[in-house]
């Protein structure tokens, strides 16, 4: 049985053995997770995948729109229904995932005992899968043994975009993508999902070795592979990205939801081998298109889990150690927002992408109090490398125009009535999981002061991502 992660970041404060022998340094905890942190800015995000509950019930759930489901529920799949197209000319079959019985409960006996079941039939519709190699498609199944249908063999009534599975894809894996499309215009950009085949390895020999897929096309960045409801044992896909990986087990003897993960066109991945039963997939190929919206609210279909990221943390956070009271992590946002825009609060932090996504939704789902919240540049204490204490705004607010702001004098008079019209707390105890990017400091307040002659005064904040420490008794659980 393959692991089902494998991290890159080892130290002796992520092996249980050591954690559990003696308290752990606390600075070397945070050390560890500040290093984990920034390795992973650039790997954290490189796959993503969860899963979508099946409504047995007749009623068209996949037609439920977004001001019929009630914030944060998870919109549930009824079961799905593949249609293809048999040898014989002119005939077709129609199969549902999960798939019903053939003999009723009731029943010692049934008429269509002795024909072929649905699945069979559709296996017997499947030609050998190949695969490319050099601008060829090899038949070899001791590298690869599966079957296949083209897209214009079969159509399905299924759509990940219903379920929110592409909205999650174009937060996470989307910021990182390079390409010359719409260079500069990265904000508009957005996801397609092309069914490209469907797929399957069947027990007890179905597999794909290792291999990194073909980019087909130049806008083309990654796969999207979504696993059907149905019974096998085996197949696991890692993936793995820069010396990361990452095991996705679909094997299920009950087979009750759909499954997916999407991943980097350049992340080599492999099927490992089928040992019972039939892994169904549908394939997709992911290419940017120019966005039609915003998202604006989370998608519980992504399992925050299946994040390289998510384990280091989770070890780190429940080393033993007594931590200072007060104690918070800030991570400042590697994406730039307009945190300083009217109305923003609402939106957030339901707007973040790429890795502030994952190191906001990661430290949250493990039960860590998280909030988005802007710093204020403190001139103060930016030439220090101990920054002693930072204002953080308790909310993100607006641009702040001050044209009262006061008479130039005593800095704590002109801090007391900066805390007026701008609210903040003096936070101590902070550890900086990463450094500010210049381009995320937004103008949050223009003051006009006066003294011999009028001047205006400048402040700027950025967005940041602020993590409340547990209690040492308190102990982080999944």
């Amino acid at each position: 049985m393959p692991p089902t992660q494998d991290i890159s970041v080892r130290s002796a404060m992520s092996k249980k053995s050591a954690a559990a022998q003696a308290p752990a340094d606390q600075g070397e905890l945070w050390a560890t997770l500040k290093k984990a942190v920034e390795d992973h800015q650039s790997t954290a995000s490189y796959c993503c995948g969860g899963t979508v509950a099946i409504d047995p019930s007749p009623a068209p759930a996949s037609l439920k729109t977004a001001g019929q489901v009630s914030p944060g529920s998870t919109t549930k799949s009824p079961p799905v229904a593949l249609r293809w197209d048999v040898k014989e000319a002119g005939e077709a079959r129609t199969i549902h995932f999960p798939q019903a019985s053939l003999v009723s409960k009731n029943t010692r006996s049934s008429s269509t005992s002795s024909q072929p079941s649905l699945l069979e039939q559709l296996l017997e519709s499947c030609a050998p899968a190949t695969f490319g190699r050099k601008n060829k498609d090899i038949l070899d199944e001791s590298y690869r043994k599966a079957g296949k249908l083209n897209r214009s063999q079969f159509s399905v009534d299924f759509h990940p975009h219903d379920y929110g599975i592409i909205d999650t894809i174009s937060q996470v894996l989307l910021p990182q993508v390079d390409v010359d499309f719409m260079k500069g215009r990265e904000q508009h950009r957005g996801v397609m999902a092309e069914l490209y085949k469907l797929n399957v390895y069947s027990g007890p020999s179905g597999k794909f070795r290792a291999h990194v897929d073909t980019p087909r096309g130049a806008t083309q960045f990654g796969s999207l592979v979504v696993c059907l409801p149905h019974p096998h044992e085996g197949g696991h896909l890692p993936v793995t990205h820069a010396g990361h990986s990452k095991h996705f087990d679909w094997s299920n003897a009950k087979a009750t939801t759909i499954q997916w993960a999407a991943f980097y066109s350049d992340c080599e991945h492999e099927v490992l081998e089928v040992t019972s039963g039939h892994r169904v997939t549908l394939t997709y190929n992911l290419y940017v298109t120019e966005s039609v919206g915003k998202i604006l609210h989370p998608h519980p279909c992504a399992d925050l889990k299946s994040f390289p990221l998510y384990q280091e943390v989770k070890q780190l956070i429940e080393a033993p150690i007594i931590f200072e009271a007060g104690q918070k992590l800030v991570f400042h946002c590697q994406h730039q927002y307009a945190h300083t825009r009217d109305g923003i609060e609402e939106l957030m932090p339901f707007t973040l992408k790429g890795i502030d996504a994952i190191v906001f939704g990661v430290f949250q789902a493990l039960g860590l109090k998280t909030t988005v919240k802007p710093r204020l540049q403190n001139q103060d204490y930016e030439d220090e490398d101990d920054h002693g204490h930072e204002y953080v705004g308790d909310k993100l607010y607006g641009l702040v125009t001050d044209w009262n702001s006061g008479w130039e004098g005593d800095p704590e008079e002109e801090r007391l009535h900066l805390n007026q019209v701008w609210p903040s707390n003096k936070t101590r105890n902070v550890t900086w999981l990463n450094d500010p990017t210049n381009s995320g400091w937004e103008m949050a307040y223009v003051g006009m002061t006066y003294g011999n002659e009028a001047s205006l005064s400048f402040k700027y904040s950025h967005a940041i991502i602020l993590i409340d420490v547990p209690e040492a008794e308190k102990n982080v659980s999944e």
